[in-house]
């Protein structure tokens, strides 16, 4: 099938019914051979008609006789149990792909012509579709870095702001130190990056994901964080001592493109999104880290990648409004 649309307009046109859309997601996730989604045979299934709104959409019923469930290429994905209509659903991941900085659900409420908390749930559920599932072990030189997320709390309402204790029985208006999300970013140069949201900057907490994430004997280049000490064990760990105005590298032992890259990921949030709460922090890394490393190719190529991603762990809205949901 050629993709050649290149604006939305095009985008459109090409996907101008619920047909074209369902057959274009059968062609990327099952090759135009349709695969029982509930036992994983691809024994050719037999066809059904379709209920409910959209008449003339691909529906099938599982031939297998242990199984014999009905589905269609919506059946446990992250388009499963919604009752937007997939073209919306494509769109918004095509908008999603195409803006640097995101796009903010009231943005894409308006676009694709539905309510700002619906645009909200898509916009996280494409999120999900757009982590990686299968991350392989990063190599070659590596630089690490990490860097916090949050408003100040002197710029907060006096009713949101925290506070100390109570002192003499009376409560002291005066704001904490800034409580902000630390993220920890890991770029291998001319190659992928991951940022991971983690509770603290100590070193139980920072090496084991750079163990997780690094191939052993990598090249890390760090800054003098005392948490990255113990990296020299497995790795040949270049540590760089930041100092007021001092930008002088030696050679290659720099941090410029994590900086690079946290620039990017903070320009969003406080220009598209301008607030983050700590709960989703981690799918708003994963949507920036998707477009970063896969920012080589076009908007369509990129828009083709991401729904590939599409059968990844469905996130229902019980779960993403939960206190537990931070992936």
């Amino acid at each position: 099938m050629n993709y050649a649309f290149k604006t939305i307009a095009e985008f459109n046109d090409y996907f101008k019914d619920e047909k074209t859309c369902y057959e274009f997601l059968e062609d990327r996730l099952w090759g135009g051979v349709p695969v029982c989604p509930h036992c994983a045979t691809a024994k050719k299934p037999y066809k059904v008609k379709a209920r409910g709104k959209f008449q003339d959409i691909p529906s099938y019923r599982c031939s297998e006789r242990a199984c014999d469930l009905p589905f269609t290429v919506r059946t446990n994905s992250i388009y499963e149990g919604s009752k937007v209509e997939l073209r919306k659903w494509l769109q918004a991941a095509y908008e999603i792909n195409i803006s640097k900085k995101g796009i903010s659900s009231v943005e894409l409420a308006s676009r694709i012509g539905v309510s700002q908390k619906t645009a909200w749930f898509i916009n996280h559920r494409l999120r999900a579709m757009l982590t990686e599932t299968k991350p392989e072990l990063l190599t070659g030189t590596i630089e690490a870095d990490e860097t916090f997320v949050g408003g100040k709390e002197q710029n907060k309402h006096m009713s949101k702001r925290i506070t100390s204790k109570r002192e003499n029985g009376k409560r002291i208006s005066k704001a904490q130190p800034d409580k902000k999300t630390m993220v920890l970013g890991i770029l291998q140069r001319d190659g992928k990056v991951r940022s991971i949201v983690v509770p603290n900057t100590r070193g139980n907490s920072l090496q084991p994901l750079m163990r997780a994430n690094v191939e052993p004997n990598a090249r890390i280049i760090t800054d003098a964080l005392r948490s990255y000490i113990d990296l020299k064990k497995d790795y040949n760990h270049v540590s760089i001592k930041h100092t007021p105005g001092n930008f002088i590298t030696k050679g290659d032992e720099h941090t410029n493109n994590i900086e690079g890259y946290w620039s990017i990921l903070k320009r969003g949030i406080i220009g598209t999104f301008h607030s983050v709460s700590p709960q989703h922090l981690q799918r708003y890394c994963n949507e920036f880290d998707f477009r970063y490393n896969n920012r080589t190719l076009t908007p369509v190529e990129k828009f083709v990648e991401s729904v590939k991603g599409s059968h990844n762990q469905r996130l229902t809205y019980k779960i993403l409004t939960s206190k537990k949901a931070t992936k």
